[in-house]
């Protein structure tokens, strides 16, 4: 079994190991004192200050890292966490004077070094000397392990972790940048008496103090959605500030879309409550999501005119893996397929009519995530659909983004994610577990599917294949 080191002592935890495996990049391997860990660039693309964190250990990067840093300084959306990876690199090259030898980092004696040698692919299997990149960062992990170095290769590179264990060497998931998934979806459950429930119908709120059998609603965070049962009937509520419960009314509706079930009732709260700025709407495919959030965003434009337009921004990954730049024409043309997905979810619950006057007044646009760096967004109302193959950097700089008069829905399914870096446990839900209680952001997760017999059956049983 392995022992988790905390960062901060370098101590090895052997109780709570779950919560510390967000605290620490990776698990040392019983009866080894120093490991020598071999990093690729996607972990300094998701943490520019990875290097650190590693206690007492040493830390290799093969010096293909700085190339593929360099040629990453420029791009939308992972140029800043190149450029400060590279500063880092130059402030310890400059204190040091050099990078070739080991140089100390942190507060527990671990070492950082550029390695320069070691690049030979003759140990390598002959079906991965490919002469790629991957290939010269393996060479450089088999090659120090033949020396007789404890090496474990860190990527949040999934095929690059999978190369590595078919060589034979120890591979690990960064997980520093992680947090531990609660498993928060948002709602809870409650008991009232009669009085308590005529009370909130009556009042609209309850303190969660006075109640005879509060349980752990007080816990809760801010925003929570609560199921409510009493001998009177049930009800919905959501905590909100002060210890309080807020009655929410089933009738509300969406652009004349209601709630089918209490999630989608909660969503539909958070999603016209002024006070709530960021809403994350997680669930399974066809549980109503992004057709919650393009409702919301219509009734926002064109009935209470809050905002002058929606924005709906979607990654660029393909089911297949294609991206962008290998679909043919331009821009707009390349970006077709993904506006295509919703424009169908948009039609299949307004009628053709909206959907056409949105499409003449200009008021729906769906861009890629590359365009929003930069970019201030003020006035409108936007959506972040499919955000599950979206790397926390990533999300930090859209919700960055976000002006003066805008809110933001982020839409996502964990269980379909097209971009391998990201794990279960990082991006959205790291974004989730960070902002939860507070009063500007709201989640709940949907789990009835609405779009078939079919979509619910399949989604079911594909939840079982799920990595």
């Amino acid at each position: 079994m392995s022992r988790i080191l905390d960062e901060t002592t370098s101590q090895p935890w052997t109780e709570e190991g779950d919560q510390v495996a967000a605290r620490m990049g990776v698990a040392e391997p019983e009866g080894t004192a120093l490991r020598t860990y071999v990093l690729d660039t996607s972990v300094l693309l998701s943490d520019p200050r990875a290097i650190l964190r590693f206690a007492e250990h040493d830390v290799v990067l093969p010096v293909v890292v700085v190339t593929e840093l360099e040629a990453k300084r420029h791009h939308s959306e992972l140029g800043y966490f190149a450029r400060a990876a590279l500063r880092l690199l130059d402030s310890l090259r400059v204190e040091h004077g050099h990078l070739d030898e080991p140089v100390p980092v942190g507060a527990d004696g671990g070492t950082l070094r550029v390695e320069l040698n070691h690049s030979n692919d003759s140990a390598l299997p002959s079906g991965l000397r490919l002469g790629d990149n991957d290939t010269r960062i393996l060479a450089v992990a088999v090659n120090l392990a033949a020396e007789g170095n404890a090496v474990t290769v860190v990527s949040k590179d999934l095929p690059m972790r999978v190369k590595a264990s078919a060589v034979g060497l120890d591979a690990e998931e960064y997980r520093a940048d992680q947090v531990v998934d609660s498993g928060y979806t948002g709602m809870a459950n409650g008991e009232l008496t009669e009085s308590e429930m005529a009370q909130l119908w009556g009042d609209e709120q309850l303190e969660i103090a006075d109640l005879a059998t509060p349980g752990t609603l007080a816990d809760e965070p801010v925003n929570t959605g609560v199921v409510l049962h009493s001998p009177r009937g049930s009800a919905l509520a959501r905590t909100a500030g002060s210890g309080r419960l807020a009655l929410v009314r089933g009738d509300r509706e969406v652009f004349g879309m209601r709630g089918r079930s209490a999630e989608q009732r909660i969503a539909i709260e958070h999603l016209t409550n002024p006070e709530v700025g960021i809403v994350s709407l997680g669930g399974r495919a066809g549980t109503g999501k992004s057709a919650l959030a393009l409702c919301a965003g219509l009734e926002a434009v064109l009935e209470r005119r809050e905002h002058k337009r929606i924005l709906v921004f979607r990654p660029l990954y393909a089911v297949g893996g294609q991206e962008l730049g290998y679909l043919p024409g331009t821009e707009s043309e390349k970006m077709n397929p993904w506006a295509d997905a919703v424009f169908d979810t948009l039609g299949s619950v307004v009628d053709s009519s909206v959907v056409e006057e949105v499409m003449a007044r200009n008021l729906l646009e769906v861009l890629p995530l590359t365009h929003i760096r930069g970019r201030s967004l003020h006035d409108a109302f936007v959506v972040v659909d499919e955000a599950q193959s979206l790397e926390r950097h990533v999300l930090l700089t859209v919700l960055s983004r976000i002006g003066q008069n805008s809110r933001v829905v982020l839409t996502h399914d964990i269980a379909q994610r097209d971009n391998l870096r990201v794990g279960r446990h990082d991006g959205i839900a790291s974004v989730v577990e960070a902002l939860k209680g507070r009063e500007l952001f709201a989640h709940v997760t949907l789990n009835r599917s609405e779009r078939s017999a079919i979509a619910a059956l399949v989604t079911e049983l594909l939840e079982g294949y799920e990595v």
